[in-house]
C-alpha cells in the first residue's frame, strides 16, 4: 500500500487575511443588543430568523451568565452548565476530560460531540481513544453560550452526537476590551487579555466590521504530592466584516498548547493501609504536551429575501504526546508498564447549507446542506520508563474521509402543530496503513442511511381547539422525537471486519412549559440504544466489542426567578443502562445525576452557591459488583462590579468533602507488592537475560482494586478584571 506523506501545517493566504481581520476590525459598541432584531436591510435579520426553533424539550440554550459564576479550571467544564452533564479529571489538567451525560460515560468525547464556532472538537482513530474531545483551549470569557440538543434529532447534526451535541459559541463581538489576573490556592494563576480595537483600517466603530482578540495563560502545581506544574497557553481571534448589503465574511484563527506532569490514579488499597498519600503517586513522571492549531472562514450569503446560502471552511492541526502508567507493575516488573501514546494529525472540512423558505400547502422551512472532513494522522502506541520511550507496539498512518449530505424540513401544518424531519446520509472511507511489520494495513467503507422525525405541539396554545386561559397550560409544548444516530468507530477496528459506524436509534417523549412568568420546566423520557458498543482502547491498541445497549432514562429541568434578587436552577438525571446480552448493566455508565445553584444578585453583587451531585455507578458487568464511589460537592462563586473594575472569587468544594473526581476498577500491582501478596510474584530474572529462558514467568494476575483520582479540597480563587 503506498504510503501518504502528512501535509504540512500552511494556514495560508485565508487564515493572514483572518488574523488581520481580527486585529483591525472594530468593536461596534453602539449596536443593539445582539438578542434584537436587527434593521430589516441587514443581512443580520436572516440569520436570526434562520436559527433553529426548540426541538426536544431538552433542547440547549446556556448562556454565559449560567457558567460565569462557576470555579473553572478548564473550558471542558462548561459543559457542567449542560442540565445532566458533568465532568471528571484524571491523569493531569492537560488530558481531556471524562464527560457524563444521559447514562454515558462518554470517557473523552465518544458520544458527545462538541463544535467551536462550527469546527468539530471530537477527534477520530485518536491515539487515546475514539472521539478525544480536548476542550483546554476555550477562554470562557470569549463564549456567548453554548447550544445544541440532546438525542440524535436533527439531520444536521452527525458523528458521535448520539448522547447530544453542544456548540460552543463565541461572541461575535465585544463591548469593552479588559484585562484579569487570577490566584488561588497551589500557585495557581491565570491571565487573560481580551482586546477589541475602536479604530484601524476600518475606521472606527463600523456597523460593517467587527473584531477581537483574546490570549489566556494558566498555571498550577495543584494539590498533589508532586507538583502538577500544568500551562496552558492559548491565542483566540475572532473577525468578520459585511462585504455587501448581502454578503458577510467571518472567521476565526486560534493557537494553543500545553504541557503537564500528573499524579496518575493510586490504588485504594495503598491508601488505606496507609502506604501512600491520597495526594500522592506511585508513578510521578506521568504527564505530556499538546498542541492545537486552527483556523475557520465562513461566507453568508442572501440569495433573496427568504433565501440563504452558508458556506465555510476549516483546517486544523493537532498534536499529543502522552505518558501514562496505570497497572505500575503488573506486567513488567523490571521496567513497569509505562505506555506513550503520540497523536499527530492534520484535519480540514467545512458545511455548505442552503436555506429557504417554500411555499407548500403549508409554510415551511428546508434547509439541505453537506458536511465533509478529511483526517490525515499518524498514530502510534509505545512502551516508556518515566519519559524515557522504550519503543513502539503499533505505529499507523490513518487517513478518513467523511461526507454528510442532509435535508430537513420544518412544516406548520397547524398554528399549533410544527413538524421537523429530515434524512442524513453518512459515508465514510478509511486507508490504514502500519509502519510496523504486522501491524496490520488496509482500507475500507461504510455508509449509514440516519432518518430523524419531531413533532412540536402546543395543544392549548393560540389557534388550538382546546385552546386554554391557564398561563401555564396555554404555553405548554409537548415533544415527541425520533431519530437515529450514529459514532464512527476507531478505522483500526475496520482492519478487523467491523463496522466503523455504529447506529444508535433514540426516541424521546417531554413536555416544556412557563409558570407565573417566573418558572420555566422541562420534563420527559428518553430511549437510546447502540447497536454494537464496539470501543478501541488506546492504552492497549485493540478493540473491545460489548455487543447491543440500551438506554432508558427520565430527565426534569428547572429554571425560576424568586424575585428580583434570587433566582433558582436545578436539573435531575436518572438513568438505566444495560447491555441487551445478559440484560446486565453498563460498566461505569452514569445513573443518578443532580445539579443546583441558588443565585442573590444584591446591588453591584451576584453570587451563587452550587451543588453538584454524582450517583455511585456499577464497575462492572455484574449488579452484584462493588460500586464506584458517588459525591456531592457545594461550590461558591461571588462577583462584584464598579465600573470599570471587577473582583471576583470561588470557592471550590466549600464543605472540604473527599470525593473522587475520577474512578476506574481493574487489576494492578505495585512495584513494592512484587514478592509480597500472592497475586503479585517477584520477578525472578531481568527480561531479555539468559537466565529469563528457564524461569518462571514475571506476569502477574494482579489485585482487583478500585483507583482513582482524588477530587480537589477545599479551595480559594480570588481574580480581578479591568475593562476599557
Amino acid at each position: 500500500m503506498s504510503r501518504i506523506s502528512r501535509p504540512r501545517v500552511c494556514v495560508g493566504w485565508p487564515v493572514a487575511a483572518l488574523l488581520a481581520l481580527a486585529i483591525c476590525a472594530p468593536a461596534r459598541a453602539h449596536d443593539e443588543d445582539e438578542g434584537s432584531r436587527l434593521a430589516p436591510e441587514a443581512i443580520e435579520e436572516i440569520l436570526v430568523t434562520s436559527q433553529r426553533h426548540v426541538t426536544a424539550s431538552f433542547a440547549l440554550t446556556v448562556p454565559a451568565r449560567e457558567f460565569e459564576l462557576r470555579p473553572l479550571e478548564s473550558g471542558g467544564q462548561m459543559i457542567e452548565a449542560v442540565p445532566g452533564a458533568m465532568t471528571a479529571q484524571h491523569t493531569g489538567g492537560g488530558k481531556a476530560e471524562q464527560y457524563f451525560i444521559r447514562g454515558f460515560d462518554a470517557d473523552h468525547g465518544t458520544d458527545l460531540a462538541v463544535y467551536f464556532d462550527g469546527v468539530p472538537v471530537n477527534l477520530r482513530s485518536h491515539a487515546h481513544g475514539q472521539g478525544y474531545l480536548d476542550l483546554h483551549f476555550v477562554s470562557r470569557e470569549t463564549i456567548e453560550r453554548l447550544v445544541g440538543t440532546k438525542g440524535p434529532y436533527l439531520p444536521r447534526y452527525g458523528d458521535f452526537g448520539t448522547a447530544a451535541t453542544i456548540e460552543y459559541v463565541p461572541y461575535r463581538r465585544v463591548e469593552e476590551s479588559s484585562v484579569e489576573f487570577e490566584a488561588g490556592a497551589w500557585d495557581t494563576f491565570r491571565l487573560f487579555g481580551l482586546w477589541s480595537p475602536r479604530s484601524g483600517a476600518f475606521g472606527g466603530a463600523d456597523p460593517d466590521a467587527r473584531g477581537y482578540l483574546s490570549f489566556e495563560a494558566y498555571g498550577t502545581d495543584g494539590p498533589f504530592r508532586e507538583a502538577e506544574d500544568l500551562r496552558r497557553y492559548s491565542l483566540f481571534g475572532r473577525g468578520e466584516v459585511r462585504l455587501s448589503p448581502d454578503l458577510r465574511l467571518s472567521g476565526h484563527l486560534l493557537a494553543y498548547s500545553a504541557d503537564w506532569n500528573a499524579s496518575g490514579l493510586i490504588p485504594e488499597r495503598r491508601v488505606k493501609s496507609g502506604d501512600l498519600s491520597r495526594l500522592g503517586s506511585l508513578d510521578p513522571s506521568e504527564g505530556g504536551e499538546t498542541s492545537r492549531l486552527q483556523g475557520k472562514l465562513q461566507l453568508d450569503w442572501r440569495l433573496a429575501e427568504n433565501r440563504l446560502l452558508v458556506a465555510s471552511a476549516y483546517l486544523a492541526s493537532y498534536e499529543l504526546e502522552m505518558f501514562s502508567n496505570f497497572t505500575y507493575a503488573l506486567a513488567d516488573p523490571h521496567a513497569c508498564d509505562g505506555i506513550v501514546q503520540r497523536d499527530g494529525r492534520v484535519y480540514a472540512g467545512g458545511r455548505v447549507e442552503y436555506q429557504q423558505f417554500v411555499a407548500l400547502p403549508w409554510p415551511s422551512n428546508l434547509h439541505a446542506g453537506l458536511e465533509w472532513r478529511y483526517d490525515d494522522a499518524r498514530v502510534r502506541l509505545g512502551h516508556q520508563t518515566r519519559r524515557r520511550v522504550t519503543g513502539f507496539a503499533r505505529d499507523h498512518d490513518i487517513r478518513e474521509l467523511s461526507l454528510g449530505p442532509y435535508l430537513e424540513l420544518e412544516v406548520f401544518p397547524l398554528e399549533w402543530v410544527r413538524f421537523i424531519g429530515g434524512l442524513r446520509l453518512e459515508r465514510a472511507a478509511f486507508d490504514v496503513d502500519s509502519r510496523l511489520a504486522g501491524g496490520g494495513s488496509g482500507s475500507g467503507d461504510d455508509t449509514l442511511w440516519l432518518p430523524k422525525a419531531n413533532w412540536i405541539l402546543s395543544p392549548f396554545g393560540e389557534g388550538s381547539p382546546w385552546v386554554s386561559e391557564n398561563d401555564a397550560l396555554r404555553g405548554l409544548e409537548l415533544f415527541l422525537n425520533f431519530g437515529v444516530g450514529f459514532h464512527s468507530n476507531d478505522a483500526r477496528s475496520g482492519l478487523l471486519d467491523e463496522r466503523i459506524l455504529t447506529r444508535a436509534p433514540g426516541a424521546e417523549i417531554g413536555v416544556r412549559t412557563r409558570l407565573f412568568d417566573r418558572v420555566t420546566f422541562s420534563l420527559g423520557g428518553f430511549w437510546l440504544g447502540l447497536e454494537d458498543e464496539l470501543v478501541f482502547v488506546g492504552d492497549e491498541g485493540t478493540t473491545e466489542s460489548a455487543g447491543r445497549s440500551r438506554r432508558l432514562g427520565v430527565e426534569f429541568v428547572a429554571r425560576a426567578d424568586l424575585s428580583e434578587r434570587f433566582y433558582l436552577r436545578g436539573d435531575l438525571t436518572y438513568t438505566s443502562a444495560r447491555l441487551t446480552r445478559g440484560d446486565v448493566p453498563v460498566p461505569q455508565a452514569t445513573r443518578f445525576i443532580a445539579k443546583a445553584a441558588l443565585g442573590v444578585r444584591a446591588g453591584n453583587w451576584v453570587a451563587e452557591l452550587g451543588l453538584r451531585s454524582l450517583g455511585d455507578r456499577y464497575a462492572g458487568e455484574d449488579f452484584r459488583n462493588p460500586r464506584l464511589s458517588g459525591y456531592t460537592v457545594l461550590d461558591l462563586g461571588a462577583r462584584h462590579r464598579r465600573s470599570p473594575w471587577e473582583f471576583g472569587l470561588a470557592i471550590e468544594n466549600l464543605t472540604g468533602t473527599r470525593w473522587r473526581s475520577s474512578e476506574f476498577h481493574y487489576a494492578s500491582c505495585a512495584l513494592s507488592e512484587r514478592g509480597a501478596v500472592p497475586a503479585c510474584p517477584a520477578a525472578l530474572a531481568l527480561a531479555g537475560s539468559a537466565a529469563a529462558a528457564d524461569a518462571p514467568s514475571a506476569a502477574a494476575e494482579g489485585i482487583d482494586d478500585f483507583h482513582f483520582t482524588p477530587g480537589n479540597p477545599r479551595n480559594l480563587r480570588v481574580w480581578l478584571r479591568y475593562r476599557f
